[in-house]
């Protein structure tokens, strides 16, 4: 409700006031303009909030009805008459408010859904660029990735026994091994490819990619145990948790603990990621996932893409301030199979 709203509202209730005062002092239910009262409410339901449109409206079938009070200057035989003319503007003024009331609703839940229906092309346009991106990232990436496994190949015959090239090996052969995962899971998303994940196991494999990927993070898991609960994914769900722990870590003071909580409730698995840093202010909460926002710590494309994978598979993340904490809470749906 703002000044404007009041302002509008107090100039309505004087325009239907003034109206009811000049009909009473000119035939009050005798006169045949009293239905314009029904103009200054029709405007109010439709430029004001609920609250001061209604109000308006009340004072307006007030004023009507306060028009039975006045002296009828007509024989008594038409008193009956004239008092059903009011009864019938009262009636049409409370059946106008009603149905502009349904027809605001109607048009603001019509309007919230476009908004929302454009704003999700305009994140999957994003996401569109951002996997045309990746796939062009990969190809580029895998010949001089080839080159340099040669190259390494050659000068181990030389040196087999040097320490800081088998590193240099390993890490070679990890960055081959992702690109290959990275083409198994376009794959499957190509495919269409849905996976029973086993909630245990969705965890453990969670906590073994995290130690390999940034053994640097302190994480303190509380798991509940469930066995025999599966989530309907495909191989982009390990990716898209990972991403948000990443992002925990980096949003985290140095050598601060994550804690990171599983458990299976209303046939929902739910993963809770809490972290110390700077909260996160209300704009970025709400555009968090949504969209891309850029900060110092990038532009917030890893948020978006695991927000529109749990989203993909039915589930949803959200993100909230909790008494000096980041909060990043999954939801997924799960399914029991039993024996």
């Amino acid at each position: 409700m703002t000044i404007r709203d009041i302002l509008t509202a107090l100039v309505l209730l004087l325009i239907t006031v003034i109206a009811n005062s000049f009909i009473w002092l000119n035939g009050a239910a005798t006169n045949p303009y009293a239905v314009l009262i029904l103009v200054p409410m029709a405007a109010a339901m439709l430029l004001l909030p609920f609250r001061l449109a209604w109000l308006v409206i009340v004072v307006g079938v007030v004023g009507q009805l306060l028009q039975l009070q006045a002296p009828l200057p007509t024989h008594h035989q038409m008193d009956t008459h004239y008092r059903a003319m009011v009864y019938g503007q009262v009636f049409a003024a409370l059946l106008l408010g009603i149905t502009l009331h349904l027809l605001r609703i109607r048009i603001v839940r019509q309007q919230q859904a476009i908004r929302a229906l454009h704003q999700r092309q305009h994140r999957d346009e994003q996401l569109v660029t951002i996997g045309t991106a990746a796939a062009q990232f990969s190809h580029e990436v895998a010949t001089p990735i080839q080159t340099i496994q040669f190259m390494l190949e050659d000068v181990r015959q030389r040196y087999p026994n040097d320490e800081d090239l088998q590193r240099a090996e390993q890490q070679i052969r990890r960055i081959h091994n992702l690109l290959l995962d990275w083409r198994q899971v376009a794959e499957d998303v190509r495919t269409n490819r849905i996976l029973e994940l086993q909630v245990n196991e969705l965890v453990q494999q969670v906590k073994d990619a995290l130690l390999i990927v940034r053994p640097d993070i302190r994480v303190m898991w509380r798991d509940d145990e469930q066995p025999g609960c599966v989530v309907r994914a495909d191989r982009t769900l390990i990716p898209a948790i990972l991403s948000l722990l990443h992002n925990a870590a980096d949003a985290a003071p140095v050598d601060s603990k994550i804690e990171v909580r599983t458990e299976v409730s209303e046939q929902s698995w739910r993963m809770t990621i809490r972290n110390q840093g700077e909260p996160l202010d209300a704009f970025r909460k709400q555009g968090l996932g949504r969209e891309l926002l850029p900060s110092s710590r990038g532009v917030g494309a890893g948020a978006l893409l695991s927000y529109a994978t749990f989203e993909r598979f039915g589930g949803i993340v959200t993100w909230r301030a909790e008494q000096g904490y980041t909060v990043t809470e999954i939801r997924m749906p799960i399914e029991v199979i039993h024996g």
